[in-house]
């Protein structure tokens, strides 16, 4: 009776890791039969499979010399090669306790010579091999067991780079949902706007001061309602509020003359002659013709020829006025995604006795304005934003300039100035902690990565840069937890594993260090130096037969040293 193959001790997890790729039952690719091809003629037999294990299959993405796709697990001598790292080789099956009476071995196809190399993942999770058959016993050299051995790694990159593309392809379709649900929501908002502007044109200013705040009240960067509530305060007589508006207003748009007439006017009415000069200066400055100054002196709201704007006035913002979306700077809310925009009735306006369903946790008399609101009793529903994010742009440029200038402390300086503004921004976090890095401030590096990967937590080059300042300032075991973080999120950075190698070495971890020399020596194989810090590891392991390997590797390379390697008696000494 053939022995079932044992399972690997992390066969849930491992099973979870294959559903992840998406690959089982898929039609054949090339990507994939290029390897099973070279495969076949670097080892010289009639069969190479790409073989993948389920839970109680293997199934074949690639194949040469076959015509099935798929077998039992238990007959599967690719559930053994699964439990080892390195490339099974079995000369002879009918030699061999595991498959002598395997019925691949003792029937068609009569099996007598495998070699299959173990797909290990980044995770360290075996899910297949690529393997090869011959019908008559025989051998691998030792370079075609390395060919092998190569060969399955490209297999799993390829894996890898269709489990990048499945990812990135789901990411798109969630962002895209997340855009339509966020026009939807701005379209809804948008609505209240648009009454603002309605109400205003029929002289129904409290209504349109209402609505302007409700606006306000779901997207508070809606600026143009800043606007469209002045004029309408102005109209009531509440020229304070009105200036505040318009205040608000121009601190976003500084150079809308129509806006800053307004303001001219207001301020004028209230014995604000400076202000109202100033403000009219600009209108001057902006368009001398359409202004004149015998104007000054004589404007008043209710006196001058200069009309007001209408009401459909919309601010500019950049080349199309109307683009609502250029205004709107929302953060979407899961509230607004149940709301059906054909519950608002555009032709009608909402008052007091409106249903709640649209809005469902606000008072009226908090939102709606009724008949019995005097001009004087209006209040303004949305706190004003304290900081106009342009002047603390202004401090960025400089910051970046004297960072690519080296000059790492003046850059230092302007990202903390716009921080003390911003202190939201993870981009001048990161940029900060890399300043502070290059100036050896460790200790503040590494507070602000932290701050930034508050923001990006799945940032692996922050992590990894985190990681170096913990490893600069003694601190091996944190470096060895940020490099674990940043190697899980990008498992192809070689840095991070050398690094890590480093800073297990420190900690006398020296089974893991060699873990990650050899990590890194597969994407670096012709690296001299982590071949002598994998020797030196393996010689405090007392595994001085490897080390010796490792030493050998290099011995003849002429960039390396003679001094720097131990000789052999040195080693057995040690």
């Amino acid at each position: 009776m053939n022995p079932k193959p044992p399972l690997p001790s992390n066969e849930i997890a491992r099973l979870y890791a294959l559903r992840q790729y998406q690959i089982l039952d898929t039609p054949s690719e090339k990507g994939f039969d290029d390897f099973t091809f070279l495969a076949a003629q670097v080892c010289r037999t009639p069969i190479a499979l790409i073989s993948l294990l389920d839970g109680n299959r293997q199934w074949f993405k690639s194949k040469i010399g076959v015509t099935i796709s798929e077998t039992e697990r238990d007959v599967a001598f690719c559930a053994y090669s699964i439990l080892q790292q390195q490339p099974l080789v079995v000369r002879n099956a009918l030699l061999d306790a595991r498959f002598a009476k395997n019925p691949l071995v003792t029937a068609d196809p009569n099996i007598r010579f495998y070699a299959g190399a173990p797909l290990i993942t980044s995770e360290g999770f075996g899910l297949g091999t690529l393997c090869v058959i011959d019908f008559v016993p025989r051998d691998l050299t030792l370079e075609q067991v390395e060919a092998l051995r190569l060969l399955s790694h490209q297999v799993v990159a390829q894996l890898e780079l269709r489990r990048n593309a499945i990812s990135l392809s789901r990411t798109l379709t969630q962002r895209q949902h997340a855009a339509a649900q966020l026009r939807q929501q701005q379209e809804f908002i948008e609505i209240f706007y648009q009454r603002g502007e309605e109400k205003a044109k029929k002289g129904d200013y409290q209504g349109a001061i209402a609505e302007f705040n409700q606006f306000l009240r779901l997207n508070p960067r809606g600026f143009k309602a800043y606007y469209g509530r002045g004029l309408a305060r102005q109209k009531l007589g509440d020229n304070k509020g009105a200036i505040a508006d318009l205040d608000l207003y121009l601190q976003f748009h500084p150079h809308d003359s129509e806006a800053h007439y307004h303001r001219g006017l207001l301020r004028l009415e209230l014995g604000d002659y400076q202000g109202a000069i100033a403000d009219y200066s600009h209108v001057m400055q902006s368009t001398p013709d359409n202004f004149a100054m015998e104007n000054f002196g004589s404007i008043n709201s209710e006196s001058t020829g200069k009309q007001l704007l209408p009401y459909n006035h919309t601010p500019s913002l950049g080349s199309n006025s109307n683009n609502f979306e250029t205004d709107l700077n929302i953060i979407p809310d899961n509230n607004f995604s149940q709301i059906e925009l054909s519950q608002i009735d555009n032709s009608s306006s909402i008052t007091a006795s409106s249903p709640h369903s649209l809005l469902p946790n606000y008072n009226d008399n908090e939102i709606y304005l009724t008949s019995r609101h005097t001009q004087y009793e209006i209040q303004d529903y949305v706190q004003p934003l304290d900081i106009n994010p342009e002047l603390g742009q202004q401090s960025i440029s400089p910051g970046n300039t004297r960072f690519e200038i080296d000059d790492y402390k003046g850059a230092v300086d302007d990202y903390t100035q716009y921080l003390e503004s911003s202190a939201n921004d993870p981009d001048i976090y990161l940029k900060q902690a890399n300043s502070r890095f290059k100036l050896k401030d460790y200790k503040g590096a590494i507070e602000d990565y932290t701050q930034f990967i508050k923001s990006a937590p799945n940032d692996a080059k922050a992590y990894f840069n985190r990681g170096n300042c913990r490893y600069e300032m003694e601190d091996y075991k944190g470096a060895v937890e940020d490099y674990n973080l940043s190697v899980a999120l990008n498992p192809n950075d070689a840095e991070a594993y050398i690094n890590r190698a480093n800073a297990r070495s420190k900690l006398q971890d020296y089974s893991g260090a060699i873990e990650d020399y050899t990590n890194f020596l597969q994407m670096n194989p012709d690296d001299a130096k982590a071949y002598i810090s994998r020797g030196n590891a393996r010689s405090k392991l007392k595994d001085y037969s490897g080390a010796i390997e490792d030493y050998k590797k290099v011995w003849s390379r002429p960039i390396v040293q003679r001094s720097s390697l131990p000789s052999a008696d040195n080693l057995h000494n040690s």
